[in-house]
């Protein structure tokens, strides 16, 4: 059954151009799960007539690294960073400590999460999920929730079993140290190879593999090598936080003499499967070192994920989204943190490129568009997503232009960017198959979701403050803004 959408604007794709297009009054037509038509005005027969004259239609987005659980960082606004963080090194040692979180608990964020992903416009999501609350690796059930979550909310997601060999706990003095076992990043390497071995392709091709070293200072030499060889075998990306803090740069400096991206050179592993995601001191710190190792990622390929507002409330930001960009990295855009809006985050990237660069022209609405469609389907190896023309997956989003939000409208792109919110997203396609329609997902109850998730919520502020102070009083942990009667 073909079904004709006329939209206010349909953002189309030229593809000897090699870029987005706008049209006015344009419309799209989809057959079963694919594109047929995206541009002015098509002159065939079709089944069903929509009307989205209110709507800017543009391809579903692409997160390139999702939260996927319940975020700890509204336990970090308005306060000093907290080394308990990092847990003791009891809890990370003693094989008689549980998991924090039970397989239902898990899924209620997870579930929360993927709402999130969907309300806001992506249809393509590489999940992460925070390690703080586990010891080396995620526990073998949880990845196949995710699976479940992504399955149910019908996102596409790239998942995989996180793993490490030095696992971060907070020292007697707050520092942060490391118990390192390389044995066990092995182990966790191998539980990911099965992860994907399993499900790569499953659910009609919906679940994707990945594999995850979760940071690069958590990582050994012979973990990286393992890891390049076996993306090799399995055909798979590679993600992996790396140069994102000054203790990491620290790290790296006093057990290798390098920069993150000198150090991931001389391993001699970098190419396009790697995504490093932060990035935010390339180059160690040292800026005769930094266009060497900007030049030393583009010449490889490798792909950088920015994600703006998890740094913003401690000052950080990427110094540039643009300067990456037109370095030659190709750069993306995630959301690790909670809300999954990756509409904000967009908005984020630009307007930080500007704060970094001190110019209005830096970080533009094309540039953060493009990452989070052309650029991130580049990264994946995808010729069938991030972009509307025929033959294209048909994962779609359709944002209402009507709303007071949004107002008047010069250049739809730059509304998106600068002026649209998850709230105005009207319609999500996944794979032909409406997932958000009339701003309500059609795959669950949304109250219901977001009430479930409480109770995580409130374990992961008792869990850290336990943590950081000795005493489950979130109060003393995390201080309200004002007076609290509970």
């Amino acid at each position: 059954m073909k079904t004709r959408y006329r939209g206010r604007y349909v953002v189309g794709y030229d593809g000897t151009a090699g870029n987005h297009v706008i049209f006015d009054n344009g419309e799209l037509v989809v057959e079963g799960n694919k594109v047929v038509f995206a541009g002015g005005e098509y002159d065939g027969p079709v089944d069903v007539e929509v009307d989205a004259s209110n709507c800017l239609i543009l391809p579903g987005l692409i997160n390139a690294h999702g939260l996927m659980d319940v975020s700890i960082y509204q336990y970090a606004f308005d306060r000093p960073p907290a080394g308990g963080y990092f847990r003791p090194r009891s809890w990370v040692e003693e094989a008689s400590q549980s998991d924090v979180f039970t397989p239902e608990q898990v899924r209620r964020g997870a579930d929360l999460s993927f709402l999130n992903f969907a309300r806001s416009g992506c249809t393509t999501v590489c999940g992460i999920t925070s390690m703080v609350f586990k010891r080396w690796d995620d526990p073998a059930w949880e990845p196949e929730i995710y699976m479940e979550s992504a399955v149910k909310l019908g996102i596409r997601a790239y998942l995989s079993h996180h793993y490490r060999a030095r696992a971060p706990y907070s020292a007697g003095n707050g520092e942060k140290s490391f118990v390192l076992d390389d044995a066990r990043g092995m182990m966790g390497l191998e539980r990911c190879i099965d992860f994907i071995e399993k499900y790569d392709g499953a659910f009609g091709g919906k679940i994707r593999g990945a594999l995850f070293p979760y940071t690069l200072d958590q990582s050994t030499p012979d973990l990286l090598r393992a890891t390049a060889r076996a993306a090799e075998a399995l055909d798979v990306p590679i993600r992996m936080h790396t140069a994102q803090s000054e203790d990491e740069i620290a790290f790296l400096r006093s057990e290798y003499g390098m920069s993150p991206v000198a150090y991931l050179e001389s391993l001699g592993i970098l190419d396009r499967r790697w995504l490093l995601t932060h990035s935010l001191h390339i180059g160690g710190n040292h800026p005769e070192t930094e266009e060497q190792d900007l030049a030393i990622l583009a010449q490889r390929g490798v792909s950088v994920a920015n994600c703006p507002w998890i740094y913003t409330f401690n000052g950080g930001y990427l110094n540039s989204f643009s300067r990456y960009g037109q370095s030659g990295i190709n750069m993306l855009i995630g959301t690790d943190t909670f809300p999954q809006d990756l509409l904000r985050e967009m908005r984020w990237a630009a307007i930080m490129s500007k704060v970094a660069d001190g110019a209005s022209t830096s970080g533009t609405a094309r540039e953060v568009f493009d990452a989070v469609t052309i650029n991130a389907a580049n990264y994946l190896g995808r010729d069938d997503i991030g972009k509307l023309s025929p033959g294209m997956k048909a994962d779609v989003v359709m944002v209402d232009f009507d709303r007071f939000s949004i107002g008047p409208t010069e250049d739809p792109i730059r509304s998106l960017v600068y002026f649209a919110t998850a709230a105005d997203v009207q319609s999500v396609m996944v794979d032909g198959e409406m997932i958000i329609d009339d701003y309500r997902s059609t795959r669950v109850d949304e109250s219901r979701v977001v009430r479930d998730s409480q109770g995580v919520s409130d374990l992961v502020a008792d869990t850290l403050a336990e943590w950081s102070t000795g005493s489950s009083d979130r109060e003393k942990f995390c201080p309200p803004s004002y007076p609290r009667v509970r």
